[in-house]
């Protein structure tokens, strides 16, 4: 069947409202009586509150209320209850929330944070999570392992700072390692960071006077949002609205509840008012969610053919102050960080720790990133040992159908292609030689494969309501999240091919609201398209069933001999038509007389049989969807600079299907420029005091335009998958995996240095290659 949508490339159906300013976000939300609220933040990493005195900024003009935690007896979460929507008794990192000043102006709210006095007695900190997680280690939450939490989900260690274990067993580690010829081992880390989205958090909330809450939010999981807030409040989740406007941006930093309790709080103290709180960059950066922030070591066993034999692993994530945002990120760090080979024994530790830093939650790759830089970097190191080549080594080892993954899965053919990715990486860097090293430039090429599979609660599901309309067009509607990765677009052209509409007949519902929308878990883990377009199909299906069993009754034949085509329901034997819009409220007589029903329906998809892993081997059916992949680069390096110039970055992706291929080549070649901030410059700093200080741009360095490589290659394979809408599987996230590997590597085959940690600046570059000049 040819495909008239699905597999082209269109405009984007929010285009028009982007370019002119008629699309709404948060900060362009007016609602009667708001006030505005300033936020004033702890300023030291760890300590006890003794007293708080708001008496001065009360008495200041235009301030209507300042609010504190003391006193406060709510907790919230989602799977672990450890965080107070303001510090209560200590605050535990230096942009922790301390108190709230509600005034009629912004000005005003921030004139009377100054007049805030807070009395701290200073408390031991510590920012390592490595050291963080070492006996005698200041406790930040005396009561780990006491709070309210999903027990399979996440695991602690009382009386330390490890608030999650999870342990990956698949065979038997010793004897995989006693089978080994050569061995490769070494220490990572891949630090804090921020998504760095260019629209700031920020969130208007309501109570009413019969105690309804409405809160206008940027956040991409409103229904998980609401429930946390009823949560925390004590009231039924029909009493929460939560309205989501346009995302200028997530990258995973707005897929948490973060701001959010903190802001309702502080409304539930003025009824009646709305409160609006819009973060500065500085507060995006030091007082909402950040990511990675791993410390790990790996050591890989091997034949002397370059078949893999054991894997061993430890992984240190920094936390932050608060853990039911990382624990998630931790496993799926763990589950994922064999990379896209198999390993017959692996054994893997990943510890999720409080530390005296922002709370971590997602960042676009989800873990994978933090677990396959290390497994990468090994396998370039071991192909030298090895006097192969990296490409070999990873042939060898590969996934493929009938192989089983490090949880114990069993890998089909329609996952995908990795090896016709590497080939296609291989041939595009083939296409062009590097130049020879000369006195200013020295250049390297280096490859990585990678795989991505979603983290999802097992329950996980995306709804879609459709209806026609008289003219035949048809509205969907689903609590996707557009956030700029372009879903209204891929679902408008999903609808209109399982419709067979023109696209232009096709509506995609702009905003969400938890009061109309129908449930979505959330827009996470790179799955609207695969989870979104498989629930579009299922209402689509449903709504043309309804439009033959109405067209049956006018007709008096059977719904099964009824055809269906472009809209249009086709008699079995006369060839007479009756189209959607004819039936859309029922079919009407000419008498008036009304048969059938009217044309909507519901559909909805969840990943089939997801499991929690086994919490003692970490095992099972934890990963519903995989997309496998290769990248490579080949980049120039100044020796006088330190400078890094990436010439060119090839990519190859097995998407099963690219709904809207431009789109899919615009997420690959965004997420490359964002997987090279990581590699090559972005980094949270802290004083020796423990606060963020690079927390405004240009200080926290992001690639800009020049920095993008010269040339980038992206080629999409499509094999088919019978589990994704028309073959399509997740994509969104996938780009930036293997990014730093693939870097590091070029690096080393330039410079000949083995960079292990994240960011290689010029700095480390120039430092690195004097050394190895005296070394010799």
């Amino acid at each position: 069947m040819t495909l008239q949508h699905v597999g082209k490339n269109v405009p984007r159906v929010d285009s028009v409202r982007k370019a002119t300013g008629e699309a709404l976000f948060v900060a362009d939300i007016v609602l009667p009586r708001m006030l505005h609220a300033k936020v004033l933040r702890a300023g030291i990493p760890h300590g006890k509150i003794r007293s708080i005195d708001t008496s001065k900024a009360s008495a200041m003009p235009g301030v209507k209320k300042v609010v504190t935690g003391q006193r406060c007896g709510m907790l919230f979460g989602t799977c672990l209850w450890d965080q107070p929507p303001l510090a209560v008794d200590k605050v535990r990192h230096a942009g922790e929330p301390v108190a709230v000043v509600l005034a009629e102006t912004e000005n005003q709210a921030a004139a009377a944070l100054k007049e805030i006095a807070v009395d701290y007695e200073k408390l031991p900190f510590v920012l390592d999570p490595v050291e963080a997680a070492a006996p005698g280690a200041p406790l930040i939450h005396e009561k780990n392992g006491e709070y309210r939490r999903v027990d399979y989900s996440v695991h602690p260690i009382p009386g330390s700072n490890v608030f999650h274990h999870y342990k990956l067993r698949k065979g038997n580690e010793q004897e995989g390692f006693a089978k080994a010829d050569v061995t490769v081992e070494d220490e990572f880390e891949f630090p804090l960071s921020s998504q760095a989205p260019l629209e700031p958090h920020g969130a208007i909330c309501r109570f009413g006077a019969d105690g309804d809450l409405e809160i206008w939010a940027s956040n991409q999981a409103p229904f998980v949002l609401r429930d946390v807030l009823a949560d925390m409040f004590g009231i039924s989740a029909s009493k929460v609205r939560v309205h989501i406007p346009y995302l200028g941006g997530g990258f995973g930093g707005k897929s948490d509840v973060s701001i959010e309790p903190m802001v309702a709080y502080a409304a539930s103290f003025v009824p009646g008012y709305a409160v609006k709180l819009a973060l500065t960059r500085g507060e995006v950066i030091s007082g909402a969610l950040i990511g990675r922030g791993m410390k790990g070591r790996m050591r890989i066993g091997a034949k002397l053919d370059g078949t893999f034999t054991a894997l061993k692993a430890e992984m240190y994530f920094a936390d932050g102050a608060y853990g039911d945002t990382g624990w998630p990120v931790d496993t799926v760090a763990g589950h994922n960080c064999t990379g896209p080979y198999e390993f017959p024994n692996a054994i893997v530790d990943v510890y999720g720790v409080y530390t005296n830093s922002p709370s971590v939650g997602a960042y676009r790759g989800y873990g994978h990133p933090e677990g396959q830089f290390m497994s990468s970097r090994l396998i370039d190191m071991l192909a030298r040992k090895l006097d192969m080549t990296p490409a070999e080594i990873m042939r060898k080892n590969f996934l493929r159908e009938g192989r089983k993954n490090a949880l114990g899965q069993t890998i089909k053919k329609s996952n995908g292609d990795l090896f016709g990715c590497l080939d296609v990486v291989e041939k595009a860097l083939a296409e062009e030689p590097l130049p020879p090293n000369d006195e200013r430039y020295i250049y390297g090429k280096g490859i990585a494969s990678m795989m991505k599979s979603p983290k999802m609660a097992a329950n996980a599901a995306s709804c879609c309501h459709v209806q026609v309309n008289a003219d035949g067009s048809a509205f969907v509607n689903l609590a996707g999240i557009e956030m700029g990765q372009g879903v209204h677009t891929v679902f408008a052209q999903m609808a209109a091919e399982a419709l067979e509409l023109p696209f232009e007949k096709v509506r995609i519902y702009f905003d969400v609201d938890t009061q109309f929308s129908p449930w979505e878990w959330q827009t996470v883990a790179s799955m609207q398209t695969y989870r979104g377009g498989r629930a579009i199909q299922d209402a689509c299906r449903a709504l043309v069933e309804k439009a033959k069993e109405t067209a049956a009754k006018v007709w008096n034949c059977v719904p099964g001999m009824i055809a269906y085509k472009e809209g249009v329901c086709v008699h079995p034997n006369t060839g007479a038509t009756l189209s959607l819009g004819a039936l859309a409220r029922g079919f009407m007589a000419a008498n008036g007389l009304t048969v059938g029903e009217p044309l909507a329906a519901t559909g909805w998809y969840r990943v089939p049989e997801i499991t929690e892993p086994d919490p003692e081997t970490g095992m099972g059916n934890a990963a519903g969807s995989w997309t496998f992949g290769a990248q490579g680069c080949a980049l120039r390096v100044d020796r006088r600079t330190g400078e890094v110039k990436i010439l060119h970055f090839a990519s190859a992706f097995d998407v099963g299907k690219a709904v809207n291929p431009a789109a899919t080549r615009g997420q690959v070649t965004g997420g490359v420029v964002q997987g090279m901030g990581a590699a090559l410059m972005e980094k949270i700093l802290f004083t020796d005091e423990g606060v963020a200080k690079n927390v405004t741009f240009p200080a926290y360095k992001i690639p800009r335009l020049h920095d993008a490589p010269e040339k980038q290659t992206v080629v999409l394979l499509e094999t088919p998958n019978e589990e994704g809408p028309w073959s399509a599987k997740p994509m969104a996230e996938h780009p930036i995996v293997a990014v730093a590997p693939t870097i590091l590597n070029a690096l080393r085959d330039a410079t000949g240095v083995e960079f292990t940690a994240l960011p290689v600046t010029p700095e480390r570059i120039l430092e690195a290659l004097k050394t190895r000049k005296e070394d010799k």
